[in-house]
């Protein structure tokens, strides 16, 4: 174990946790949505992390991902451009890692393509669930849920305010960024209310720790959103959500990469829209009715000119569904129960010879789930869950290519409050993933190495499901006016999890034997362990945070480190509220450590460690006639490290001012 890791242990020895979220004075107030059970963070017994809307205006990130790089055992992969950033969640990453925004599954998985579209700008707060969550969530969610929640008129809207809205501009330092955001929203009589937001962003490359510019990696991004709700009684609320983005950038067709021969320039446009109907009822005298149905259509469009060739590309995703979910207060339980069905179509198209050939691809999907929350004694609480899935995979192109298949995904948990200070918690849950169409059944020529000599894409679809076991300690500590009128919270925990039937893409290019293929299959057996320990303290206008994560992977089949396994991270944050809380200032400092678990054949041996400073200011009055301004400044890597994450083939930004200015009315 290193040094860094023996010294946090030792100031937290003993301690399993399951819970950290950013804003500790609000901990016990943050509702936790990705659990599908709405019960505050304090309360859950899956580790959850919460980035509240006050820490994303202090950290400004470019990313809903970046947005999560200060929580345990959560990166950001996907390299330097914001648009192909993706979370890593104790070692799993990519569609392993289900991503969720207003309750609605996101299944758009393209290639190196981005799948997260939505603008920091828009969220209220983002939220991971860590570890395999299928007992709730089906297909994809081995490694975790990082759910999104974009905001409401009423997150805006001041008391008795019947009319509002906002303007705010913001400026980033290492890629000449400017950032835009209008907003206005207002309710409508009792009953309505509504919200439109647009927002619009333009960068240049991105300059790196070493002064160089970071080539390709200019974009630009523009998007509304428009949400409009009505609540007929107490009782009902109907919304309905409309969002749409849209990004452009001159960019590999990796953007996680360099260009290369096999790696091609690109002009990417990427455009995604989001329709969503959701009804909520839930009566004060009717314990047995919490009900949630939720009806959503999902469209994403990639279109992609290969400039040297000038060729043009195209991917098309579609999903369409529908979840029904309540909760019940029984006399002897809390029961969850839902269900969900949905509809994925995908096609695409790409001009010029010897080019892959896009799946035309179809699944539908259905599943079932029911959990329930059981009192075993005064301070025991038994929650056993069980799902069941359903999905029909076929490729309109491929003959004989349909198959149906189904899942089982049980999960349990049991918890223990020993005292008013100390709870603790073990949990088991399984998850899965149903392999995509592009990995079942991708065809046509992956790239060529001469003339008359192309590696070609075979289809799989006999490819079996990834599949993943999970085992989990954790305890939380709560202390109250240890000293004076202050708080301590402790927390970690332990995980094991093991994946079976790892779904890689393969190159076999053998030239004895006139061999050049390219497939997905189930390559490799993985385990992924590690813990987690965090202590936060809070006194009137202060609050420090200490967080240590740690995850190894091995891979089973060949005994070695797993690729894609984030470096150990220790971070130590305080923020101080200064002039009876108008000004809020903030500093927090990120070590890495050095990462060598890796696999023998990986190109790079060792990932060098290295230590980020970030500092924040936030400055609003609480009253006065600048009350409704409000200004952010944040300083990214203020040594102005030059350094490369663990697995990344890019560098990251270098020295990072931002600033942003707003006026609310």
């Amino acid at each position: 174990m290193s040094k860094v890791a023996l010294a946090v242990c030792a100031g937290l020895m003993g301690m399993q946790g399951a819970i950290a979220a950013e804003e500790v004075d609000e901990l016990s107030t943050v509702v936790v949505t990705a659990t599908r059970d709405e019960k505050p963070a304090d309360q859950q017994q899956r580790a959850v992390a919460v980035v509240t809307k006050k820490a994303i205006e202090a950290r400004q990130p470019d990313s809903v991902v970046e947005s999560l790089k200060y929580e345990n055992n959560v990166e950001v992969g996907g390299g330097s451009r914001p648009g192909a950033q993706q979370p890593i969640v104790r070692g799993l990453s990519g569609n392993r890692v289900l991503q969720v925004i207003d309750g609605v599954r996101q299944n758009t998985n393209s290639g190196h393509r981005g799948t997260y579209f939505v603008d920091p700008e828009l969220v209220e707060q983002v939220e991971v669930v860590k570890g395999p969550s299928s007992s709730l969530w089906g297909s994809g969610a081995l490694g975790g849920v990082v759910a999104t929640n974009t905001r409401n008129a009423d997150d805006l809207l001041k008391p008795g305010q019947e009319l509002g809205g906002y303007a705010k501009q913001g400026f980033h330092t290492a890629d000449d960024k400017s950032l835009t955001s209008t907003a206005l929203y207002g309710r409508t009589g009792e009953q309505g209310d509504w919200l439109l937001n647009g927002y619009y962003n333009d960068s240049n490359n991105i300059r790196l720790g070493n002064g160089e510019d970071l080539q390709l990696s200019a974009a630009r991004q523009q998007g509304v959103m428009g949400k409009f709700g009505w609540e007929p009684d107490d009782a009902q609320r109907i919304q309905l959500s409309l969002r749409h983005s849209e990004s452009n950038q001159n960019a590999p067709s990796n953007p996680s990469a360099d260009v290369s021969s096999s790696v091609p320039l690109v002009d990417q446009q990427t455009r995604d829209f989001n329709s969503t109907l959701d009804y909520r009822l839930r009566p004060d005298n009717n314990p047995l009715l919490d009900t949630r149905v939720t009806a959503y259509v999902n469209q994403t469009q990639f279109d992609e000119y290969r400039i040297a060739k000038a060729q043009q590309d195209e991917v098309n995703y579609q999903t369409l569904g529908l979840n029904l979910n309540n909760r019940a207060e029984l006399e002897w339980a809390s029961v969850l129960a839902g269900a969900d069905i949905y509809a994925d179509k995908t096609d695409g198209q790409r001009e010029g010879t010897s080019r892959p050939i896009p799946a035309d691809g179809r699944a539908r999907v259905w599943g079932t789930f029911v959990q329930a929350d059981i009192p075993l004694a005064r301070d025991w609480t038994l929650s056993p869950g069980v799902r069941y899935d359903q999905f029909h995979t076929e490729d309109k192109q491929q003959a004989n290519s349909a198959r149906t298949e189904d899942h089982i995904s049980p999960s349990v948990g049991l918890s223990w409050v020993t005292t008013s200070w100390l709870t603790l918690g073990a949990r088991y849950d399984e998850a899965f993933r149903a392999p995509t169409s592009e990995e079942l059944f991708t065809s046509g020529t992956h790239f060529c190495m001469g003339p008359t000599i192309c590696n070609t894409f075979e289809p799989n679809p006999d490819l079996k499901a990834e599949t993943a076991k999970n085992k989990e300690l954790s305890a939380r500590f709560t202390f109250n006016d240890v000293l004076t009128q202050d708080r301590l919270g402790l927390t970690a925990s332990w995980f094991d999890n093991d994946v079976d039937n790892y779904i890689e893409q393969q190159v076999v290019n053998d030239f004895a034997n006139m061999i050049f293929q390219t497939s997905y299959n189930n390559v490799s057996s993985a385990q992924l362990k590690g813990y987690e320990l965090a202590a936060d303290y809070s006194w009137q206008l202060l609050s420090l945070q200490l967080a240590y994560g740690q995850t190894r992977g091995l891979d089973k089949s060949q005994g070695d480190g797993l690729s894609g396994v984030p470096a150990d991270k220790l971070v130590f944050g305080i923020n101080q509220g200064l002039l009876a809380g108008d000004v809020d200032v903030g500093a927090k400092v990120s070590h890495y450590g050095s990462q060598s678990h890796v696999p023998e054949d990986n190109d790079v041996a060792s990932y060098d460690g290295y230590t980020l400073v970030d500092l924040s200011m936030r400055w609003q009055l609480q009253s006065g006639t600048w009350q409704d301004w409000r200004v952010n400044l944040a300083l990214d890597n203020l040594t102005d490290q030059y350094y490369l994450p663990a697995f990344n083939q890019l560098y990251s930004p270098g020295r990072n001012g931002k600033l942003s200015v707003a006026y609310q009315f």
